[in-house]
């Protein structure tokens, strides 16, 4: 089940790349969202790409540290295939500030797996 959500999530985001503003429904409903609501989508989106991602590898018995790292690159070279592609789409264009936001999401998906997995120091001084 895991890898089919991976691989239906990339397959959505993929989707995404390819619409053309203006263009049919979901092209329309892009136009009349606010640019700063477009341009955001991408921390989240690949925060989440970035946390199944890692939570597959780990699963599959990759020490946390291997995953998140194999997480993070894979979610970054699959941004940047999509910002490739989205070049390719009519009224869409290759931009430096979607990878940087793609970043982001995955940097912040990292230091968030990293932080709740801390050891929990305790208080107290030892007796």
């Amino acid at each position: 089940m895991g890898l089919a959500l991976v691989l239906s999530y990339m397959v959505l985001l993929g989707l995404g790349t390819m619409i053309s503003p203006g263009v049919g429904l979901f092209g329309g409903i892009i136009i009349m969202l606010p640019q700063w609501v477009t341009e955001s989508s991408h921390v989240p989106a690949y925060g989440i790409l970035t946390w199944l991602l890692a939570s597959g590898f780990h699963r599959r018995g990759w020490p946390r540290a291997y995953a998140l790292f194999a997480a993070g690159a894979s979610a970054m070279v699959f941004g940047l295939w999509m910002e490739i592609v989205q070049g390719s789409v009519p009224g869409r264009v290759v931009s430096l500030e979607d990878v940087i936001a793609n970043g982001a999401g995955i940097g912040m998906v990292v230091v968030l797996i990293l932080w709740k997995n801390m050891p929990v120091q305790s208080s107290t001084p030892a007796a």
